[in-house]
């Protein structure tokens, strides 16, 4: 059960649907609340159906060019990293996005099922395993469509500014996930190194 929790803690950082309230709310404050229901099922589902994909083949197909899991983990952790540091920063250009279908762009992809999160259910995969990735998957894309569903709510209750704090701490914690990884990566490397010598 302790490879379940893992995944499902790790996914849901890096998804950070607490975090997306404010942006996700900025681009359909506009609409109807069953408008807003829909795009959000329809955002969710797409975002779910990428990250199962890239946890059945998205491995797969980098190894064929002979990408290293330790090359995941540092290259993965980086990203991770800068997605942090992003969040901590703010996001506030995201904000700006419009797009015809807001449910695929940007709400699907890139602020779901963005690079940081199909890089974690790839690494999940490979480190827990493909059940507890695929139920960490389900899991957090119904948590995230309750929470998205209930964003307007949500700001009017706790407040914006409340939800932006949250959203930071968040990021902090996907920082700290980013720098284990970048180390772990880096330790693999280096006794890849010493074991060729």
């Amino acid at each position: 059960m302790r490879e379940y929790w893992d995944a499902f803690v790790m996914l849901f950082i890096v998804l950070d649907s607490v975090g997306n309230i404010p942006i996700f709310y900025a681009l359909t404050g506009s609409m109807k609340e069953w408008e807003r229901r829909r795009v959000f099922a329809k955002s969710v589902l797409i975002a779910s159906t990428l990250l199962v994909f890239f946890t059945l083949f998205g491995y797969s197909f980098f190894t064929y060019y002979n990408v290293t899991f330790t090359d995941f983990k540092i290259a993965g952790g980086i990203l991770l990293l800068l997605l942090a540091l992003e969040g901590l920063v703010g996001r506030v250009e995201a904000e700006t996005l419009r797009s015809e279908d807001l449910a695929v762009v940007p709400m699907a992809t890139p602020l779901l099922a963005g690079p940081g999160s199909i890089y974690v259910v790839m690494y999940l995969n490979s480190v827990y395993g493909t059940l507890p990735t695929l139920a960490s998957i389900a899991l957090n894309t119904l948590i995230a469509y309750a929470i998205l569903s209930g964003s307007h709510h949500i700001i009017g209750k706790v407040g914006k500014n409340t939800v932006l704090v949250l959203a930071r701490i968040f990021s902090l914690l996907l920082a700290v996930l980013a720098v284990s990884m970048i180390r772990s990566g880096l330790e693999d490397a280096l006794r890849e190194v010493l074991s060729r010598g």
